[in-house]
């Protein structure tokens, strides 16, 4: 039997990451520069890089934002541009008294609009604000959006978009573990699987997609165990898709037949953002906040009034309850590319 030196350095050979050298090579290669200091509101942690086998952690296998020309995006609130068919998105600017930014949850654009801007990318957006992964496993959802409707939405479309640039980008668990305190904790692996399976139908033909980002911060904070299991049947299956296991759902590399196509897959866990800002490790100061708490308090499902709010909603963590300021936006985005950088796995 290995002794446990021996399988790590066994890991460690065939799952490769970048020396830190070799990080900060790539981080200056990619990096667009920025144009002001997000109003002082800056990472204060780093990503948990390491192997797509294991445990769950922030890493890249084969995503390159170089090549990247389109980002489409599915997901709830914080990745929802205020449109959800794919098209332009109107200006991220809040016109009072309505405090959302064109209709975003923020006060201005979100995470994965940075993304796409800063690699100039186009962006097609179809994320829907209280979306979960599937409507049926959560008969207590308020709002009455999925995944799964917004893959509707996309493959009615017969976008022709080239698999090498394109990247798709997913974001679902919030709503899910939400619903789960109603509805029971059972279905969070059932949600975690349609993700995986949504991936696959996005990985099969007519789109052929090849490059995949997946976030998640499910519990803003809060960590459970069968959240975490939750989060770990996501990653796993990722690890199956780098190596075209069941890559496109028909049982490829199963029971003796060929692999199928070896998807480039990245996967960013939010949750370093919030333990970092919510927790004492380091704390919410150290990132340039000065509150945790929400700067808009008038809002209700369906409109937030900017009647109330707060004097100093830059250095707010939230904007609107349970949602960041654009400013923490930035910062997620920034997050997202310090993992696409730095947490390489050769």
């Amino acid at each position: 039997m290995l002794s446990h030196l021996a399988l790590l350095l066994l890991s460690v050979s065939v799952h490769a990451l970048r020396t830190p050298q070799e990080w900060r090579t790539s981080q200056h290669i990619l990096s667009p520069s920025r144009p002001d200091d997000n109003d002082g509101i800056h990472l204060a942690v780093s990503p948990n890089c390491g192997p797509l086998s294991g445990n769950a952690v922030d890493v890249n296998a084969g995503v390159d934002l170089k090549r990247i020309k389109t980002i489409v995006a599915f997901g709830d609130s914080y990745t929802d541009g205020g449109r959800d068919d794919g098209g332009p998105l109107s200006p991220a600017v809040v016109v009072p008294p309505d405090a959302e930014a064109g209709g975003r949850s923020t006060n201005g654009k979100v995470w994965v609009e940075h993304l796409a801007d800063d690699y100039g990318a186009t962006l097609m957006d179809y994320a829907q604000s209280g979306a979960c992964t599937d409507l049926s496993l959560w008969p207590s959802a308020i709002k009455k959006v999925d995944f799964l409707g917004q893959m509707v939405t996309f493959l009615n479309q017969s976008n022709t978009l080239n698999p090498e640039s394109t990247l798709y980008a997913v974001f679902f668990g919030i709503n899910d573990f939400g619903d789960s305190k109603t509805d029971g904790e059972a279905n969070l692996q059932a949600a975690a699987q349609v993700i995986l399976s949504q991936l696959r139908i996005l990985a099969s033909p007519p789109t052929n997609a090849r490059s995949f980002l997946l976030a998640d911060v499910y519990g803003l904070g809060t960590h459970t165990p069968a959240g975490d299991a939750m989060v770990q049947t996501m990653f796993s299956g990722l690890y199956d898709l780098s190596r075209g296991i069941n890559s496109t759902g028909h049982g490829e590399g199963i029971d003796g037949k060929p692999p199928g196509p070896a998807l480039k897959v990245a996967f960013a866990e939010f949750s370093r953002i919030w333990d970092g800002v919510l927790g004492a490790d380091p704390g919410y100061e150290a990132f340039g906040y000065v509150s945790t708490d929400a700067c808009i308090v008038d809002c209700s499902i369906v409109f937030c009034s900017t009647d109330g709010m707060c004097d100093d909603p830059d250095h707010y963590f939230y904007y609107i309850p349970s949602h960041p300021s654009k400013e923490g936006m930035r910062i997620m985005a920034d997050y997202v590319e310090q993992v696409l950088e730095r947490c390489i796995e050769q």
